[in-house]
């Protein structure tokens, strides 16, 4: 499954929007800078996606209910190119080897485009490089065919195994906040939680086994339809 990245039609071509997009890094002018940072935020909604940005924090229900795909699957490209439509701005295109998918279509690939904030980010290709198997929490695609895990590196697990090869899930903050309050809001739903689940959702931060991970996912998934 390739996410899809709609046509722009016959809009504003670059030349002509020349100004806006090549202005001289040295000495930009009030004009051509304002205008520039505006097209960067309508890109992404996650513009600032990368190691030099902040994300508020974000619980597991919290990235259940944003993601419009969560899937777990082996990163088996990714590869840094301009954007199709603006050149100068620079992307990651990843693909995944999908061996679950726990929202949304079914699919056995999937391929998205998520951009690149930070510099510093390109020669990991945005954390991609090498990734391994992930489970991800991918936000709706926008307009212009980017999208990006459910607050930044919270909504991006990579998967771990032990020597005896029990598999753990570990986000980019460590899991840190990642289970604060969940059970309240599952409970104010009527949704119970089996003693596995609720031993790991009383877990301040650290790796969680990837089956009760996964079960807690589905749960919430469930509960909110």
């Amino acid at each position: 499954m390739r996410l899809p990245i709609p046509s722009l039609g016959r809009g504003p071509s670059i030349e002509s929007n020349k100004e806006l997009l090549d202005f001289n890094p040295k000495f930009p002018s009030a004009r051509a800078v304002i205008p520039f940072f505006a097209l960067l935020l309508l890109l992404c909604p996650a513009a600032y996606s990368q190691s030099g940005a902040n994300s508020a924090p974000a619980d597991l229900d919290t990235l259940v209910h944003g993601a419009q795909t969560i899937l777990r699957g082996q990163v088996t490209s990714a590869k840094v190119e301009p954007h199709p439509q603006f050149s100068n701005l620079q992307t990651v295109v990843v693909t995944l080897a999908v061996n679950r998918v726990l929202k949304g279509e079914p699919a056995s690939t999937i391929t998205f485009r998520q951009y690149l904030w930070d510099a510093r980010e390109l020669p990991v290709l945005g954390g991609y490089k090498a990734a391994g198997e992930l489970l991800l929490f991918l936000n709706p695609v926008s307009p212009y065919g980017l999208t990006s895990p459910v607050a930044l590196e919270q909504g991006r697990f990579r998967i771990l195994r032990d020597a005896k090869g029990n598999r753990y899930a570990l986000n980019g903050r460590g899991n840190l906040g990642l289970f604060s309050h969940v059970e309240n809001k599952a409970s104010s739903r009527g949704l119970i939680f089996s003693k596995p689940v609720k031993e790991m959702l009383a877990k301040r931060n650290g790796q969680v086994p990837l089956d009760v991970f996964e079960e807690a996912i589905h749960e919430l998934i469930g509960a909110a339809k």
